[in-house]
């Protein structure tokens, strides 16, 4: 019974550190911080303008160098000027009929994954390359906080050792009895014999019941 009382306190002792564990790195995945997302000036320092001839790619290549995602933004710097998001068939075909930002900067907030396509509502400045799209990817998931380390149950107490028996004093000799003391000491010799050897089938029978329910712990565990 003692055994089986500390495998199953040793049970619940792992088990207490495997919750505690869990819920740990539950509560830290929860208290993560969300992803601050990245602002960007469409350009850099060229600003939104009608690009060079020679250049009618540029904001495409602008966009080819970065990687947007949801909760970036992105801001639109021009003069005399107007930028406008669009359709993908509005962006091809340079077709702009929502309504214009000209106030000299606008900022887009970046917050659905996907193609997002802006461009000049001047129909002549589309086609002359002032335009863009780009390609938002779905947020990065935060990687997880590090596990809390599952602590070993401490072992169970060793059992005192049993100390040594002490040694019996020796008998000293008694005289011989006289014939009919003889009688009555051999008498009470076989009651004895006979009371140990009682004593010694009932430890057997004790010690084989031991045996026999350790072996039923054992085995259920």
């Amino acid at each position: 019974m003692a055994q089986r009382e500390v495998v199953v306190a040793a049970f619940f002792v792992v088990f207490f550190h495997l919750v505690s564990a869990v819920a740990g790195q539950s509560v830290s995945a929860a208290l993560l911080p969300m992803r601050m997302g990245n602002r960007y000036v469409v350009g850099d320092a060229n600003g939104w303008k009608v690009p060079p001839p020679a250049s009618a790619e540029m904001y495409a290549k602008w966009a080819a160098g970065i990687r947007f995602y949801v909760g970036d933004s992105i801001e639109f710097v021009y003069k005399n000027d107007s930028v406008v998001k669009v359709d993908k068939f509005g962006y091809y075909h340079c077709n702009v009929t929502a309504a214009a930002a000209n106030d000299g900067s606008v900022l887009f907030l970046l917050d659905a994954p996907g193609f997002a396509y802006y461009s000049s509502t001047d129909a002549g400045h589309c086609k002359k390359g002032q335009r863009l799209v780009i390609n938002v990817e779905a947020a990065p998931t935060p990687a997880p906080a590090p596990a809390s380390p599952i602590a070993t149950p401490p072992a169970p107490a060793a059992a005192a050792p049993t100390p040594p028996p002490k040694p019996s004093p020796s008998p000293s000799p008694s005289p011989s009895p006289a014939p009919q003391e003889a009688a009555t000491t051999s008498a009470a010799a076989a009651a004895s014999s006979s009371s140990s050897a009682a004593a010694g089938a009932l430890l057997l029978a004790v010690s084989a019941t031991a045996l026999a329910m350790m072996g039923l712990v054992l085995g259920e565990w």
